[in-house]
């Protein structure tokens, strides 16, 4: 009898003892589920706290709204016709999708007709135009479209790419404000991928040009223009990275590009590359993709080329650009004649033939140098020095280091000036 109750009262301690246990553990838990929720709460309520306050943040969003207040007015979207070239069906297949193709337009009475003209006001000009080109061009021609930018609001003139107005039939310039002019071509550099444009048109808005040569990479900058006809359009980035010389764009002989991952697109070409100033330092020119949309590159030109070609254009005279009459090769390249010539470094460029009489032969440059630097600038590759050498005004002096022999020397010379019809793609010695 007493081990029957002894039984018991263990099996009443046991399961007391189990209840309270369990009792326990499940107050801990809940104890420690709220110890943690309470810990978040306090990190996420830390956070929010060093987050910018109202004011800073309409402080920081106030500037871009400034910077999109006074560059608007002076951006222009351009829509052009030009003979029929092979690289434009990829374009007019995007169009085309974007706009709706003239089979799929939607008719009266369908769901989605009010979708077709209940666009904001200011865009509407211009893209019902783009969708009239897009159903009825020519077969023949191809719609070319880009943008641009008022430099000089007096006379009238608007800077963009030459890929964009080149070889076209008629270019259309829309303004920010609504008006529209038809607009006549005053000059184009392919080398360096810049047109000016002219508008019969008063009263414009115009953007003053910075030194991009002060640009830094991290800089806060945006891309301004018209993706795919969509006028007004702004985006925001950084500067990626400069003197992206080592990419063939439009068959640009002169580079140099400015890299930023603010968006660009199929449209954007020939608009502005704005610091938070409102001032342009760079003028988009392409992208980077493989989808042929945007994919985080972009690439623009630096104003300092910029400055250096419009005034010709406007004047109706060639782009003077320095020369040497050299006949070059990346080191890098031909890193076993690198080596042979005593020259172990990934960068510099190397001199296979001196033309009798050129500014080199002058300054005694010689077969087989070893260019390291042009006025302390490394050169990369060949690309580097035709930048650097074609940015100059001829007459003006440079100084050269460069890898001779086995020896570090420097040299100085004069740069003269690029013969007629002279193009860095053709060698010099054919």
């Amino acid at each position: 009898m007493t081990r029957k109750i002894r039984s018991a009262v263990g099996q009443i301690l046991l399961f007391t003892t189990s209840t309270v246990v369990g009792f326990i553990i499940i107050v801990s838990t809940d104890l420690v589920s709220h110890f943690s929720y309470l810990m978040e709460k306090g990190r996420i309520q830390a956070v929010r706290e060093a987050l910018p306050s109202e004011k800073d943040l309409d402080l920081w969003n106030g500037r871009a709204r400034a910077v999109a207040s006074v560059v608007s007015p002076a951006v222009v979207q351009i829509i052009a016709e030009r003979q029929w070239r092979a690289e434009d069906q990829d374009q007019l297949d995007i169009l085309q999708k974007l706009f709706n193709p003239k089979d799929t337009l939607p008719e009266c009475g369908d769901d989605d007709a009010d979708l077709k003209d209940d666009r904001d006001g200011e865009q509407k000009d211009s893209t019902d135009n783009l969708e009239s080109i897009l159903k009825n061009h020519p077969f023949d021609l191809a719609p070319s479209m880009g943008s641009g930018f008022v430099v000089d609001a007096g006379n009238g003139y608007i800077v963009t790419n030459s890929h964009v107005v080149e070889d076209c039939k008629a270019i259309r310039a829309y303004l920010a404000d609504g008006r529209r002019f038809s607009a006549t071509v005053v000059g184009l550099d392919p080398k360096s991928d810049i047109a000016v444009i002219q508008i019969p048109a008063e009263n414009l808005h115009e953007l003053s040009l910075a030194d991009s040569s002060q640009v830094q990479v991290g800089d806060d900058v945006m891309a301004v223009g018209n993706p795919f006809g969509l006028d007004g359009t702004f985006s925001r980035g950084i500067i990626s990275a400069k003197q992206r010389s080592n990419i063939n764009i439009h068959g640009t002989e002169y580079k140099g590009f400015l890299q930023t991952d603010a968006v660009i697109n199929p449209g954007n070409s020939g608009g502005p590359l704005v610091n938070m100033r409102g001032e342009v330092i760079a003028m988009n020119t392409a992208i980077a993709t493989q989808s042929g949309h945007y994919d985080g590159v972009g690439f623009a030109i630096p104003t300092s080329r910029i400055k250096q070609v419009i005034p010709a254009l406007i004047a109706g005279e060639t782009v003077q650009r320095g020369y040497l009459g050299v006949s070059i090769v990346s080191a890098t390249a031909f890193e076993p004649l690198s080596k042979e010539l005593g020259w172990e470094e990934p960068h510099g460029v190397i001199i296979r033939k001196v033309m009798p009489d050129s500014p080199a032969e002058k300054g005694g440059l010689k077969v087989e140098d070893i260019v390291i630097d042009i006025n302390g600038r490394k050169l990369r590759g060949t690309a580097d020095l035709i930048d650097i050498v074609g940015a100059v005004s001829p007459g003006e002096t440079i100084a050269i280091s460069l890898w001779r022999s086995g020896i570090a020397e420097k040299v100085e010379l004069k740069v003269g000036k690029q013969p007629k019809n002279f193009s860095t793609r053709i060698p010099l010695d054919r």
